[in-house]
């Protein structure tokens, strides 16, 4: 087997909030929903307990929306309280524009905003304004406790949810000359957070995504649906990729709604084999030919993350005879009974001994070793894979 020849990517932690939002996930999984006031103060507990040494949190206060002021409800935090009465105007428009905010005078503050409708505040006061490290945690840990808080409340709409997914996905593939398509996707719920696209451009183009909202079930479904949409619109109004993709990045950072961040590649593939693609800190899609495989690296952060995000155009090219293939972390990170990772090493192999079968065979091949892999076991998260085969 080939190794996977990789290229340098931007030196940031773009693939961190993924890894560490896994990691600060479960932590909430056992508190009940029920009662949403509940709930929050018993999050707002566990993330003192679990978190408090590392990110200096000392207090916590929560409060809920009533008219134009905020009254608490839990915590009796007398500098949190007082710092609560003298929110300002312009404060508030920065965390109802952000959703965690971060504020030094006149005592370290987090501020998270939670809730379907922004209805719930949380004030954390810190020993000190986080660095980079910390900031990332408290951010991921208001993300996890956001979701959960939603999706309690949306399970009853899962069958509308499947339909809408399901809707989303092309079938057929759009045709592009000389290439053969083929995609699939397995959620690891009843909905799931995985989403592939294909969008024709031009006679000669199409647009190809792959993209993974962080966890899966209903927000994650949503959030997903969030994307093709913004995609497809860009794609219609002939916006360059990476205007696109900023412009879905602010969507997303900005809706009340949103309580995840999303993993993708978009790019646009020509007849030629000609590939411009943005990778928005998602697992490096592959290029494989029969001397060897090329990673693409990513060129910009997760979306929903920060309103600043950047991201930079790479360029690629599919040379005859070879793969183009677009995977989520589901397919390399599937574990064994053992706890053995799938991996890309194995993913790539099996794609390059298929070399010259049709795109959908090498497919359905990929997902009939993730399941001996897993020996028939549940994936713990969503799969995808999306592959453009180039003909010889």
């Amino acid at each position: 087997m080939t190794p996977v020849e990789t290229q340098s990517g931007p030196a940031s932690p773009i693939l961190a909030p993924k890894r560490l939002y896994r990691l600060i996930e479960p932590v909430y999984a056992d508190l009940p929903t029920d009662d949403l006031a509940d709930y929050f103060r018993l999050a707002l507990e566990r993330t003192e307990e679990r978190f408090g040494q590392e990110c200096g949190v000392e207090a916590t206060l929560l409060a809920r929306r009533e008219g134009a002021r905020w009254k608490a409800v839990a915590g009796s935090d007398e500098k949190l309280l007082e710092r609560l009465q003298k929110l300002s105007r312009a404060e508030h428009e920065i965390f109802v524009a952000e959703k965690t905010a971060f504020w030094k005078a006149p005592f370290p503050t987090a501020i998270w905003l939670l809730g379907s409708r922004s209805e719930w505040l949380a004030l954390l006061r810190l020993s000190r304004l986080p660095d980079e490290g910390p900031a990332l945690l408290l951010q991921m840990a208001r993300l996890a406790i956001q979701h959960r808080a939603v999706e309690s409340g949306w399970t009853n709409i899962l069958d509308r949810a499947r339909a809408i997914q399901t809707s989303l996905l092309p079938d057929p593939l759009p045709l592009l000359s000389g290439f053969d398509l083929a995609a699939r996707s397995v959620s690891a719920d009843a909905v799931g957070g995985d989403v592939y696209d294909a969008i024709p451009l031009v006679t000669d183009a199409v647009g190809l995504m792959i993209g993974d909202a962080s966890g899966h079930g209903l927000p994650a479904a949503l959030e997903a649906r969030d994307v093709v949409v913004g995609l497809r619109m860009g794609a219609a109004r002939h916006l360059k990729i990476d205007a696109t993709v900023e412009r879905l990045n602010r969507i997303l950072c900005d809706s009340t709604l949103s309580s995840r961040f999303v993993s993708l590649v978009y790019g646009e593939l020509e007849s030629s084999g000609w590939f411009d693609y943005i990778n928005a800190g998602h697992p490096a899609p592959l290029i494989l030919t029969r001397h060897g495989a090329r990673s693409l690296p990513e060129s910009g952060r997760v979306l929903g993350v920060s309103r600043e995000s950047v991201y930079r155009i790479g360029h690629a090219e599919v040379p005859p005879g070879g793969l183009l293939v677009l995977y989520t972390d589901g397919v390399t990170e599937c574990p064994s009974p053992s706890g053995e990772e799938f991996g890309v090493e194995r993913l790539a192999g099996i794609a390059q001994v298929l070399l010259d079968a049709p795109a959908a065979h090498i497919v359905s091949a990929i997902f009939d070793a993730l399941q001996e892999h897993s020996c028939n076991e549940r994936p713990p998260d969503d799969a995808s894979v999306l592959i453009a085969r180039r003909a010889g």
